[in-house]
């Protein structure tokens, strides 16, 4: 009886199977984001970006509200969209940026369905300076990010409802100097 050929199977090519960086901490699932299997809701023109909020009251909601083009990714990751660019917001506290490292080392550990990860968004959570442990763990969690944007500190949000907050498209001139 003559050999038979092994079955080839193409590892490098299997779409099934995962591959984890060695010495990534992933975090657990009690800890990750869901993946939407649907589309998620939105009113009006659907967004070419979502903002997934890392904890609640991140100011994902506020800025999917003012920014034209951006969605709220209602704390899943909208792999069902037609879009599925993501950037992670979270408040610079201590737990915002735990959470937000949680969900990068998610991303990194490509548990996010089919979306992109566009970076981070860091939004303060009181006036003034971070603290030197938090700038420090902040700039630790924005190493794990593509890339970051800082939000500055703006005390009109605080007073204001999202309903009065003035929206920017991209489109808009850039206000008189």
């Amino acid at each position: 009886m003559a050999a038979q050929p092994a079955e080839h199977h193409d590892y490098y090519r299997d779409d099934d199977v995962s591959v984890t960086p060695a010495g990534l901490r992933i975090p657990p699932p009690s800890r990750r984001a869901p993946i939407h299997d649907d589309p998620v809701a939105v009113h009006g023109r659907p967004p070419v970006m979502w903002l997934l909020a890392a904890h609640g009251r991140s100011g994902a909601g506020t800025l999917a509200q003012i920014w034209a083009p951006a969605g709220d990714a209602r704390r899943g990751w909208p792999a069902a969209d037609r879009h599925r660019n993501v950037v992670v917001v979270c408040r610079t506290d201590r737990a915002g940026l735990d959470a937000a490292h949680d969900l990068l080392l998610q991303a990194q550990a490509g548990l996010v369905g089919d979306c992109t990860l566009l970076g981070l968004v860091l939004v303060p959570d009181a006036p003034g300076p971070l603290p030197k442990t938090l700038r420090r763990w902040a700039d630790v969690v924005a190493s794990a990010a593509p890339a970051v944007w800082r939000v500055p500190y703006v005390e009109d949000l605080r007073t204001h409802r999202q309903n009065e907050l003035a929206i920017w498209t991209p489109t808009e001139p850039d206000p008189p100097p």
